[in-house]
């Protein structure tokens, strides 16, 4: 639990900075884009400090106590519940992307099916976590749930790389230019490490439910599990941004720094920021192009 807790306030730092960077870059996304990093983030902050309780309780108060390791706490809600729920606005967040870009409701229809099983899944594993109040008793209680949980989250994520790849390579066509084309390849290319990733998680979450038995190994993946998805969300929203440096002309200030940040939406500028730091502060940005979802309807997602 202990590896877990740390890895967790890693990955929540991380979404801070991606969360900052998305409000800072994109402010004329579409509302739902940016309600869905808002619940996410709310969400994540809530199971962060719950967990972080835990951790108090259990590495600092209760230290040494065997009874306070083996006492479920609030882990019944902050892993299986909040995590089903933040995976689930994630995967139905890429299920509302795959309905622009298919213009079917096929491919969506069952990842909403599959996202919804293993919220259902997750939530009812947590309520049995709570009524076991133990670690010891967690796995004869929830073993057939968490199975479900996880085997509906892998799923539903491979369904979600494999729906997205196919429809954007039908998207390219020979007489888009090199930079559509690439713009393309890269959502591909990102969409199937990111969804990849997360199955990877789930799978080895439940690997290490099933197989030690008598421990809790599987904590140190499950408890940071949530964040994966909450990530995976910002690492796409953030892929149109383009991060760059460069250097000031040389002044007589010891300490002179410098940098130069332009976020592009595909080929079409999105929003330009330059910070200067050298005994004061200059903040100036400008805004143009369409949002993530009309340019999804022209095949560049």
């Amino acid at each position: 639990m202990f590896i877990g807790t740390v890895l967790n306030w890693a990955l929540f730092g991380a979404l801070l900075v991606q969360s900052y960077m998305y409000f800072l870059a994109f402010p004329k996304d579409p509302r739902l884009s940016k309600v869905v990093v808002a619940v996410v983030f709310i969400l994540e902050l809530v199971e962060t400090i719950a967990n972080s309780r835990d951790a108090i309780r259990i590495f600092g108060a209760g230290w040494g106590s065997m009874d306070a390791l083996n006492d479920v706490g609030w882990a019944w809600i902050t892993v299986p519940v909040l995590g089903a729920l933040t995976a689930s606005v994630g995967q139905l967040f890429y299920a509302r992307r795959l309905y622009i870009l298919s213009g079917n409701v096929y491919a969506p229809g069952v990842v909403i099916l599959v996202s919804l099983t293993q919220l259902s899944a997750g939530i009812w594993t947590g309520t049995q976590v709570y009524t076991a109040k133990e670690f010891s008793l967690v796995r004869q209680e929830t073993l057939a749930l968490t199975a479900t949980w996880h085997a509906a989250t892998s799923l539903c994520d491979l369904i979600i790389v494999c729906s997205t790849a196919y429809y954007l390579i039908k998207a390219r066509r020979p007489e888009f230019m090199g930079n559509t084309n690439m713009i393309v390849s890269r959502v591909i290319k990102l969409t199937a490490e990111t969804g990849v990733l997360c199955a990877i998680f789930a799978l080895v979450d439940l690997y290490l439910f099933v197989t030690f038995k008598g421990t809790n190994y599987h904590l140190a993946v499950c408890t940071e599990l949530s964040k994966v998805y909450s990530n995976s969300i910002l690492l796409i929203l953030n892929w149109r941004a383009h991060i760059g440096h460069r250097h000031a002309p040389a002044t007589n200030i010891s300490r002179h720094i410098c940098s130069d940040i332009a976020f592009k939406t595909g080929t079409i500028p999105s929003s330009s920021v330059h910070v200067e730091l050298a005994g004061r502060e200059s903040f100036a940005s400008q805004d143009s192009g369409a949002d993530e979802d009309s340019q999804m309807g022209r095949s560049t997602v």
